[in-house]
């Protein structure tokens, strides 16, 4: 769909807003993989608690000796109530945990290149040949996003598990009933089993406890893993947003789209982190300036007390007015781009709100019609809906500062 505006060339991608984009790509990483690590601290948890009571290896244990007998008595116990809680084994559960990690650690890797493109691109040129593998790791990341997902809705069920492994401490191992045909000489075995087991069960009550006993630590990082997984799949959202963005800028700076596509990308990218990443400079530049005007305040209160000498007093003087005075500056120029932003900043949003809604009339369309999948449809209007915040957060940003 077209737009109807005029953009200056401020809009046009370039390498500042290349860098700019890094630079958000950066935090977004950042964000997903702090809230991820929370998440896959749990599993390493639920993992530990799985692999001591030995779910992953049974069939490798010995089916004589106090321990094992007791530990295949507490595992069938907990998978009988994990089966019932969510309809999965313990032992499938146990192999999702440990897949869950090996994902996460792999698109770890993936985020950690992301980060560092706003290192290797600050105060450089752009080079075409970086630009690409650039291109080929947004690209790799994005897939890793997708296969992420999957496991992110399944997640929360962790939380039946853990419950289920809580209930069973409490609940006998289950017996199996013999039929009235096999009663006499193997009711007898029967029994003697029974009592055997009972045997080990309280001979070994002790060592049963300890191994289940990281169970009952997991009850607090259970209680958060929801919120874990929300907040991550907020910053998951953020971050597809603004790898697609970078890849196609990254496209047209290097020549592969042209035209109004182009048009509207400036318009996307501006509203979506060349604007945000302005108010973030000065939001910290004025956090500068009020720290070392408090610095400065202190340094002269203290003065008297601390019996500092004209030398180091003066040498930390010069120190933090010279960190004022550059953290001012950068107030200053800031408030002046804010400024010029304005100026355009009204028809830009407006522009930028008509393309989006022409586009959300567009999918639902598509969708009506059957060109377009309604799973497909429903993520492009999600994603529409967002962009469609940020319009107004933007709007908001240039108001306010």
């Amino acid at each position: 769909m077209t737009a109807t505006s005029t953009i200056d060339g401020r809009l046009a991608p370039s390498v500042n807003t290349i860098i700019a984009g890094c630079d958000a790509l950066k935090d977004a990483a950042e964000d997903v993989a702090a809230a991820g690590r929370s998440i896959v601290e749990t599993c390493r948890k639920v993992s530990d608690v799985m692999s001591a009571l030995g779910v992953d290896a049974l069939s490798d244990r010995s089916s004589f000796g106090a321990v094992p007998m007791a530990m295949k008595a507490i595992v069938a116990s907990a998978s009988k109530y994990v089966d019932a809680k969510t309809g999965v084994s313990l032992k499938q559960w146990a192999e999702f945990v440990s897949s869950a990690q090996t994902c996460f650690d792999r698109y770890l890797d993936n985020l950690n290149q992301i980060a560092a493109a706003a290192e290797r691109h600050e105060g450089a040129a752009l080079d075409p040949e970086q630009l690409r593998k650039d291109k080929r790791i947004i690209e790799d990341t994005q897939l890793q996003t997708k296969l992420w997902r999957p496991m992110m809705t399944r997640l929360p069920q962790l939380s039946g598990v853990v419950e289920a492994l809580l209930a069973s401490k409490s609940e006998p191992a289950p017996k199996d009933e013999l039929s009235d045909e096999k009663q006499g000489w193997g009711s007898k075995l029967k029994g003697a089993v029974d009592k055997v087991k009972e045997h080990v069960v309280d001979e070994h009550g002790e060592i049963l406890r300890s191994l289940l006993g990281p169970v009952s630590d997991l009850r607090h990082r259970i209680s958060q893993l929801h919120q874990d997984v929300e907040q991550m799949s907020t910053c998951m959202f953020e971050l597809e947003d603004l790898l697609e963005l970078q890849a196609t800028q990254i496209q047209i700076t290097l020549g592969d789209i042209q035209g109004r596509q182009a048009e509207i990308l400036g318009q996307r990218i501006t509203v979506a982190i060349v604007i945000p990443r302005l108010r973030k400079r000065l939001t910290r530049a004025s956090q500068q300036v009020d720290q070392y005007q408090g610095y400065l305040q202190k340094l002269e209160a203290i003065r008297p007390r601390a019996g500092l000498s004209e030398t180091v007093y003066s040498a930390l003087s010069c120190e933090y007015e010279a960190a004022l005075e550059s953290a001012a500056v950068a107030v200053r120029s800031c408030k002046a781009e804010v400024a010029s932003w304005r100026v355009i900043g009204r028809q830009l949003l407006e522009a930028n709100q008509t393309w989006l809604h022409e586009e959300r009339a567009a999918v639902t369309a598509r969708e009506m019609i059957g060109q377009l999948p309604a799973n497909q449809a429903r993520e492009r209007l999600a994603g529409i809906g967002r962009e469609l915040r940020r319009t107004e957060e933007a709007r908001r940003l240039l108001v306010d500062a």
